[in-house]
């Protein structure tokens, strides 16, 4: 594919940008790829290919389970990223916090980066609001969520959307003062755009008690057990694009149920029977109890606790 980088003009090798160094880890941590990748070291980075394709999607866990294509992405390596994709980088690994390229580009201020990708992937589900990709998508599976739901007081507020559409968490509706079904709501286009960790912060209370079925059976609680049920759903499927419909909003009594199913048309993963049951403290503003089922298929075969996703001890001390 042409580059839409820099057309005409020299290759520009650039600095990384201070996104490249995280609390949670360094990616020269991460091994001479990643390091390459982050240094936009085009020459390291197909000498180290050329010897091990296989390296291209590499993850390392040192440093929030990023790939060498995210590495190049957040450091702003525009030829970098661009080498890594031309020679098949997966472009929908998300890293530790269920977090696409496209939002950790854009978080890294890298706008030119998450343009190109977007350009590159047509048929990539973009989610994040920010750019006009996503915020058309959001706005339409809002008016589609909506359209689902008969019932007049449980379909989606479309004031929880506008604060949404800005990206900017401290233009959100403060987290107390909420209805029930703003609370519901705000948590399940969030989980759309991808950002679980601001769902988790503003929407879940840390003494949450939560009960799986499906293809994960699990009693989990606290934040990090609802971060741990995110995880496993991100494990399982590959993309944020759910069908919520047939919602029920309770306000006096801050019980919602939703019913949701899921159908990726790539990989053949589906999701038939998905509900969810939702206990809302509306003077706290946050989430307390959670009943989730659902069951995923693979080419029509169950999922039954996939190996791949099992953390032996997912929330220590909890």
């Amino acid at each position: 594919m042409r580059s839409i980088f820099n057309q005409g003009g020299p290759t520009v090798v650039q600095k990384p940008t201070q996104a490249a160094q995280t609390s949670d880890g360094n990616i020269d941590d991460c091994g001479e790829l990643f390091k390459a990748a982050k240094e936009g070291n085009i020459l390291k980075i197909k000498e180290i290919l050329d010897a091990h394709p296989e390296k291209i999607n590499d993850i390392c866990k040192a440093c929030r389970s990023i790939t060498p294509v995210i590495a190049a992405a957040v450091s702003g390596q525009e030829k970098a990223v661009e080498e890594l994709c031309n020679r098949g980088a997966n472009v929908e690994i998300r890293d530790v916090d269920s977090y696409t390229i496209i939002k950790l580009a854009l978080d890294a201020k890298q706008r030119k980066i998450a343009d190109y990708l977007v350009c590159r992937y047509p048929d990539m589900v973009v989610t994040d609001p920010r750019l006009p990709k996503g915020a058309l998508w959001l706005t339409n599976e809002f008016w589609k969520m909506s359209n689902n739901i008969p019932d007049e007081a449980s379909k989606p507020p479309k004031n929880v959307l506008d604060y949404l559409l800005t990206g900017d968490e401290n233009q959100y509706k403060p987290v107390e003062g909420r209805t029930v079904s703003e609370i519901y709501w705000e948590h399940i286009l969030l989980r759309y755009i991808g950002d679980t960790p601001c769902d988790i912060r503003r929407n879940y209370s840390d003494e949450l008690k939560m009960a799986f079925v499906g293809t994960f059976d699990r009693l989990l609680y606290k934040q990090c057990g609802i971060k741990e049920s995110a995880r496993l759903l991100n494990c399982v499927l590959p993309t944020t694009a759910y069908n919520v419909y047939g919602t029920h909003v309770a306000s006096d009594q801050g019980w919602v149920t939703e019913r949701w199913d899921y159908e990726d048309k790539k990989t053949k993963i589906t999701v038939p029977d998905g509900i969810d049951t939702f206990l809302i403290d509306v003077e706290k503003g946050k989430i307390v109890v959670m009943l989730i089922n659902y069951r995923v298929y693979e080419n029509g075969a169950f999922i039954d606790n996939p190996e791949r996703c099992r953390l032996a001890d997912p929330c220590p001390g909890v």
